[in-house]
């Protein structure tokens, strides 16, 4: 088991997040220093692999993709029912995207039942998940 020296999260803990400007700088002092990512993770105290990660996203789409990610957060179908600005055809593109989903989780070998909160996902073996907002538990 690890020790203090453990770069990961605890259990619960939300994960660092990291401003463009640190994002950046780590990555510039790669390619300055040219030391390797696993010295320059542990010199930092950040995970190897989200380093690496920020090495090649910055060399194939430059310091746009070191930008904060903001968008990935909440259910993006909820505006479907709850907002009063979006008009007909932005409602309907949701809606389509949000079948798309259904159908590519459907191709998997999931069976949906229920709605909202209540919603499990049945497996082809039988095995019933609900979805949380942390992980998918398993149902006895």
């Amino acid at each position: 088991m690890k020790g203090d020296d453990s770069v990961g999260s605890t259990k619960g803990k939300p994960h660092r997040r990291y401003s463009q400007e640190e994002k950046l700088r780590v990555v510039e002092r790669y390619h300055q220093e040219h030391i390797s990512v696993l010295a320059l993770s542990k010199s930092e105290g950040i995970n190897y692999s989200v380093v690496q990660r920020w090495i090649l996203e910055y060399a194939k789409e430059g310091e746009a993709a070191l930008a904060p990610h903001d968008d990935r957060k909440g259910n993006r179908y909820s505006a479907i029912h709850t907002s009063n600005t979006i008009d007909e055809i932005g409602c309907l593109k949701l809606q389509v995207a949000k079948l798309e989903a259904d159908m590519a989780r459907l191709k998997k070998g999931y069976l949906v039942k229920g709605d909202g909160f209540q919603k499990e996902y049945v497996t082809g073996s039988g095995k019933i998940f609900r979805s949380s907002t942390n992980s998918k538990k398993s149902i006895p």
